[in-house]
């Protein structure tokens, strides 16, 4: 299935919504979200005026910023495309040089040079007449509708600009003119967009009222379906070039105008364009050069083919689209079932969050404090949870259930492309994200209300990117930006890592290999939680990367556990627990609030080169530390070394090579499970000394 049938199947499903106005809560926000019928856009309105059912001046008042704006309008195709020379009214809801017959009567074109000033006069004034001869045409057609002929009869009368005049929303100076730079909520007034209303004195009941699934009774006409499906049948009247289009088969109205918007309101990108009317490309291959058929000898799309798909598009973005370092990315499945997206961290997935989350003013920490957030319960969720909530999307499936997953990107700022497609059963989408997480299984952690969440599983893309190739700016985790405002990597992040995620496909080994030289050097980071980041994003590629070894039954294939594995001989996960016990033995001895790097700290970059001999170092340095300790503790420690120290084969313990990424999984298992020996060892201590002295061991 392609892109496009795709797209059009989600709007045939949907097409009961079509022309309403819903109340879409995402993220803890509630904003209007609309599928637009066929052939109508949206516009911004700035103005609204109110008419009584014989098109009588009743009322206006300019919106205000808290007010609901998006507006529902017709448009025609070169509506749709037209640019800021092109005149090209909407049929019904516009700026004020297309619908005010008085514009230039009360409005002095400010700008700096006179062939500007004329060039733009002679622009407006052919803007009213192409609006009202378009507005006349659809009231004199059989599909005419009352409320518009209301707009139409008030409009003829060329009385708008005095009558905004009048109610105070437009000023004139001495002379009695505007500006043109004058501004209402942000638009000037040549392109600032009148809607309106439309009431009429015919008594309705009650129950009519609270049954009013077409918006009859309503005086918004853009709300109003009876008016937006006269528009449709109107404008489906008129005559036009019919040719095959390529996705239905049938010979239909064709389009050569496709819609902007796709992605915001203001995106004037287009996804299907042909303008190359002068000199074609493909010179030679064509029978015609005619501006209004030679294009359909390249592609031909039917007209209903493509408002379908694209108001399809656009509302499917708005409703879960996802957007990072300009990348547009949107999942949705066949029957809108919630599913998982595969950019999200375990977390999200688990509690049904989207991606943002809040923001927390860093503090100064340093990077292995005692007061360790993995230490608490609080706030975590488990690999089970997680399985969990896979198990419960899974059970909302049918087995026609399809996912498609879409990517958009725009090179330039008039073309916008699809850098993914992918349509494929929802069971299979599922389990794929299943497998990522399970396979990447790792904890970690995120901020969200003031508080710190732990979570076992992936973390998102975004967050790997970050990782990977971010450096701590302001301490925070940044990536650099281009002119135009996108993140480079974060786009390399996403194409490379969806694979896979959706596919099932090998990690980048380049990425494994740059996430360990990060977490190699913990001195490049001033705030723990973004040093904490890095390491545990490592781990998880690292652990992905051994378990992808064994799936392919490849040497070194393994799946690791987060749990310390004390029976593990691997020559780099023991070193990493080597590590890990002398920068805990060092810690312990610190003064509450010392912040100064550690032996471990200092020397990780050079360990992670050349074990035996920096470790010789590292022991070295830490036995003042060892000695200060405890007779109980410091025996401990030693007992722990020796014990770690039996556990190399013979030959790796002297070895010059360097260490694998394995060495950080050691690492950080060690570390947790000293940290938990800790708390245990503190607990005890309480529980036997009840004046609070440390018992001695």
């Amino acid at each position: 299935m392609s892109w496009i049938s795709s797209l059009c199947a989600l709007y045939d499903v949907n097409a009961q919504r079509a022309g309403e106005v819903e109340n879409w809560s995402r993220g803890g926000k509630t904003y209007p979200l609309m599928l637009l019928p066929l052939s109508h856009t949206t516009v911004r309105a700035r103005i609204e005026i109110t008419l009584d059912q014989d098109g009588n001046f009743l009322d206006a008042h300019a919106l205000q910023k808290e007010e609901f704006s998006e507006t529902i309008a017709p448009s025609t195709e070169e509506a749709m495309s037209r640019t800021s020379t092109t005149i090209a009214p909407y049929p019904l809801f516009d700026g004020l040089k297309y619908v005010a017959g008085d514009f230039l009567d009360y409005v002095k074109i400010d700008l700096d040079k006179q062939k500007k000033i004329d060039d733009t006069q002679k622009n407006i004034t052919e803007c009213f007449p192409k609006y009202i001869d378009s507005l006349g045409r659809w009231c004199s057609s059989e599909f005419a509708h009352p409320k518009v002929c209301a707009v139409y009869q008030y409009l003829s009368g060329k009385t708008l600009m005095r009558d905004l005049i009048e109610h105070g929303i437009i000023t004139l100076d001495e002379k009695g003119l505007a500006s043109s730079k004058q501004k209402i909520n942000g638009d000037e007034l040549p392109k600032a967009t009148v809607r309106f209303r439309v009431r009429t004195r015919k008594t309705v009941d009650a129950s009519a009222m609270l049954n009013d699934a077409d918006n009859v009774y309503d005086s918004a006409i853009w709300l109003d379906k009876t008016v937006q499906q006269s528009f449709i049948d109107f404008y489906a009247s008129l005559q036009a070039t019919e040719d095959l289009c390529y996705l239905s088969g049938e010979i239909t109205r064709t389009s050569s105008l496709h819609p902007k918007k796709i992605r915001y309101d203001g995106d004037g990108t287009k996804l299907i364009s042909a303008n190359d009317d002068e000199n074609f490309s493909y010179r030679g291959r064509f029978n015609t050069k005619d501006k209004k058929t030679g294009f359909n000898e390249a592609l031909s799309i039917g007209y209903k083919t493509s408002q379908k798909a694209h108001n399809a598009l656009k509302w499917i973005i708005r409703r879960q689209g996802f957007t990072r370092g300009g990348v547009y990315v949107v999942t949705w499945e066949s029957t809108l079932n919630d599913l998982p997206a595969f950019y999200e961290r375990a977390a999200n997935i688990i509690n049904a969050l989207p991606e943002d989350t809040d923001e927390i003013e860093p503090t100064e920490d340093t990077l292995f404090e005692d007061d360790d957030p993995f230490n608490t319960d609080t706030n975590y969720a488990t690999a089970k949870e997680l399985n969990a909530a896979f198990n419960g999307y899974a059970s909302k499936l049918n087995d026609t259930s399809l996912m498609t997953v879409l990517a958009l990107d725009s090179a330039t700022p008039g073309r916008l492309a699809i850098t993914y497609y992918k349509n494929l059963a929802s069971s299979r989408y599922l389990d794929n994200i299943r497998t990522w997480h399970e396979s990447c299984c790792w904890k970690h952690q995120y901020w969200k209300d003031q508080k710190i969440h732990i979570y076992e599983g992936m973390a998102s893309i975004s967050d790997i990117a970050h990782a990977v190739y971010g450096t701590e700016q302001n301490k925070k985790l940044v990536l650099r930006t281009n002119k135009d405002g996108k993140n480079p990597m974060l786009i390399s992040a996403f194409d490379r890592l969806r694979p896979c995620i959706i596919d099932g496909a090998a990690i980048p080994k380049d990425m494994v290999r740059a996430a360990v030289i990060k977490a190699s050097n913990p001195l490049a980071y001033e705030v723990n939680r973004n040093y904490l980041k890095v390491l545990h994003i490592a781990c998880s590629l690292v652990k992905r990367m051994y378990w992808e070894k064994m799936q392919k039954k490849e040497t070194g294939g393994v799946v690791f556990s987060m749990e310390l594995d004390t029976s593990n001989k691997d020559r780099s996960y023991l070193y990493g627990r080597l590590l890990a016990i002398a920068e805990h033995i060092e810690r312990r001895t610190y003064e509450r609030g010392e912040t100064r790097s550690s032996n471990a700290e200092r020397y990780m970059q050079a360990f992670a080169q050349k074990p035996f001999r920096i470790w010789a170092t590292i022991r070295r340095n830490i036995n003042p530390y060892l000695n200060s300790l405890k007779p109980g503790s410091r025996e401990y420690y030693k007992n722990l070394f020796a014990e770690i120290t039996r556990l190399f084969n013979e030959g790796d313990f002297e070895s010059i090579a360097t260490l694998d990424g394995k060495y950080l999984l050691g690492y950080d298992c060690q570390r947790m499970a000293l940290r938990e020996h800790k708390l245990i060892e503190n607990t005890s201590a309480s529980e036997n000394n009840i004046d609070g002295n440390e018992k001695e061991e």
